[in-house]
C-alpha cells in the first residue's frame, strides 16, 4: 500500500511537470560510450554501471560522440573489483563504488569477455597488478532512485505512469536512468539514456496485432556492443520493474 502511495506521488508531481517536457529527449546519445559485448558473462549490472559513470564523464567534459579508448573509455572489470562506497539497492551499488574517486582505463585493464566464438569468464577476476594500475579522475555521483517493484525477475508490476515517471527524470536530471527489467526468464540491466514519443521501437506483444499502433520508445544503451538501440514503451512497461538516475554530484 506505501508503495503504492509513494508511486501516485512520485506520478502527480512529475505530470505537473509535464507542460515543460518536450516529446523527445536525446542529448545524451551524443555522450555514449559505446558498450562492449557481455557475452554470456552475466555482467551487465557491471557495463550499465560503468557506461553510466562514462556518459557522466563525457558529459562533463564535453566529449561528443566518444571514440573507444577514448579518456573516459573505463573498464568494467574495475566496477566488479572496487569495494563498495555506499550500500543501496543491488542495481545502485555498483556505480556508486566510483565514488571512490577515480575508476580505471579500458587500456589499462581490457574488459574482453566475448570474441563472438569464446566466453571469458576471468573478467571477474581482480587484475595481479590491481593497486598500480594508473587512475582516471571521476566525478562524484549519487543514485536517486525513482522506483523498485517486486524482485529482479517480477514482471507486469509497472504502469504507463512509470514511463511518464522514466520520461520526466530524463528531462530533469539530464541523466542516464538504469534499469532492471526480466526478459525470458533472466534478470538484466540497462541504461535508459532517452525518449522520442514518436518513433516506434521494438515490439515486444506477443500478438503483433497488438503492436500496429505503439509509438513512442526509449532509447537503450544495453550490454551487446550497440551504441543504442530502440526499444518501446511496453517494453519497459511489461519486463521492468526498477529504475534510479544516476547524475553528477
Amino acid at each position: 500500500m506505501l508503495k503504492s502511495i509513494t508511486t501516485l506521488l512520485l506520478f502527480v508531481f512529475w505530470t505537473s511537470l509535464a507542460f515543460a517536457r518536450p516529446s523527445s529527449y536525446t542529448e545524451l546519445l551524443d555522450y555514449v560510450q559505446e558498450a562492449p559485448d557481455q557475452g554470456d558473462t552475466n555482467t551487465c549490472l557491471f557495463v550499465a554501471s560503468t557506461g553510466a559513470m562514462e556518459l557522466i564523464a563525457n558529459k562533463i567534459n564535453g566529449i561528443k560522440n566518444p571514440r573507444p579508448y577514448g579518456p573516459f573509455d573505463l573498464s568494467e572489470s574495475f566496477v566488479i573489483n572496487a569495494p563498495v562506497t555506499v550500500a543501496k539497492a543491488f542495481f545502485e551499488t555498483p556505480v556508486l563504488k566510483f565514488n571512490n574517486g577515480f575508476g580505471i582505463h579500458i587500456q589499462d585493464w581490457p574488459f574482453e569477455a566475448w570474441d563472438k566464438t569464446n566466453v571469458n569468464r576471468t573478467v571477474w577476476n581482480q587484475h595481479p597488478n590491481y593497486s598500480k594500475l594508473p587512475r582516471v579522475t571521476l566525478p562524484q555521483i549519487e543514485t536517486i532512485r525513482l522506483f523498485h517493484f517486486g524482485n529482479r525477475w517480477s514482471t507486469y508490476v509497472l504502469n504507463d505512469n512509470h514511463v511518464e515517471i522514466i520520461k520526466e527524470a530524463l528531462w530533469k536530471y539530464k541523466s542516464p536512468v538504469i534499469i532492471n527489467y526480466n526478459d525470458e526468464n533472466y534478470w538484466h540491466v540497462v541504461l535508459i539514456v532517452g525518449y522520442d514519443d514518436s518513433l516506434p521501437g521494438e515490439c515486444y506483444d506477443t500478438d503483433p496485432k497488438e503492436c500496429e499502433d505503439d509509438i513512442g520508445s526509449f532509447y537503450v544503451r544495453d550490454s551487446f556492443g550497440v551504441k543504442v538501440e530502440l526499444r518501446d514503451y511496453d517494453w519497459f512497461k511489461v519486463k521492468g520493474n526498477a529504475a534510479a538516475v544516476v547524475k553528477a554530484i
